[in-house]
């Protein structure tokens, strides 16, 4: 079992939608979790459009964290993937459980217990360094970072390399990274700032996520990409370049150094 992090502290890069359509892509695969472990909930509306507020209250992403449900209890089955969603009460867990050590490792825990269920799980983070984050980056063999044009890129993508790093040294871990652009023109300012990140050598760049209305007008309706369109075959490829990097010993696709 794979487990991938979408990641950034910017609110507005793309997360949620990245998030949900490699899902897509990475289910036609193998079989995929997808957890919201953010607050706000984007991916979870995304994925259960119809799910009962009820019926979310009393379990999700945040009762599995304090271990007060096994995560097999809170999963939602979709046409697509399944789906462990998130709620709004994800603001209070710090008060809870303010050690993000033993959320780090119940979550672990939790995802031992399918870890035979699912080739992929990919995690939606929060666009703050909050406890969720670390849990997600503790959790997860790549770190997916969706960058978008904008003057707060770079500073964004510092602090969550920074958090990476401070999650890496506490664990004695390390992740892997790579940056996925997306939105990005033809404009000489884009092109530019795009260089700056690849010049980020440690971090590999991506393919290009197009600037596209159609992956955010399907986002928003809660669809997914028409198969064989440009959007489609993007986010296909992106789910190419990230089993290459998590298991590029059973990956069809090489990354270009």
């Amino acid at each position: 079992m794979k487990v991938i992090s979408v990641s950034n502290i910017k609110g507005g890069s793309g997360k949620s939608t990245t998030a949900a359509h490699l899902a897509c892509a990475l289910a036609r695969r193998g079989k995929t979790l997808v957890v919201d472990m953010d607050m706000q909930g984007d991916l979870t509306d995304y994925c259960l459009p119809d799910l009962d507020l009820s019926s979310l209250d009393e379990s999700n992403v945040m009762t599995v964290l304090l271990g007060m449900k096994r995560m097999t209890e809170c999963i939602r089955e979709t046409k697509q993937f399944d789906v462990l969603p998130s709620t709004l009460s994800l603001a209070k867990l710090t008060k809870y459980n303010p050690d993000s050590s033993s959320l780090c490792l119940q979550f672990k825990r939790a995802l031992d217990e399918v870890r035979n269920t699912y080739k992929f799980v990919i995690i939606d983070t929060p666009g703050s360094a909050k406890h969720e984050l670390t849990t997600a980056i503790y959790n997860s063999e790549l770190i997916l970072i969706p960058v978008t044009p904008s003057k707060w890129t770079i500073r964004a993508v510092n602090l969550l390399l920074d958090e990476i790093t401070q999650t890496e040294t506490i664990f004695s871990q390390k992740k892997k990274t790579a940056f996925v652009p997306s939105w990005f023109g033809p404009s000489k300012k884009h092109r530019e700032l795009l260089e700056k990140l690849k010049q980020i050598e440690e971090i590999p760049t991506l393919g290009e996520i197009p600037k596209s209305e159609t992956i955010k007008s399907k986002t928003e309706k809660q669809e997914p990409l028409k198969k064989d369109s440009n959007a489609w075959h993007a986010f296909d490829r992106l789910a190419d370049e990230s089993i290459a990097l998590v298991d590029p010993e059973h990956s069809i696709f090489s990354l270009k150094p």
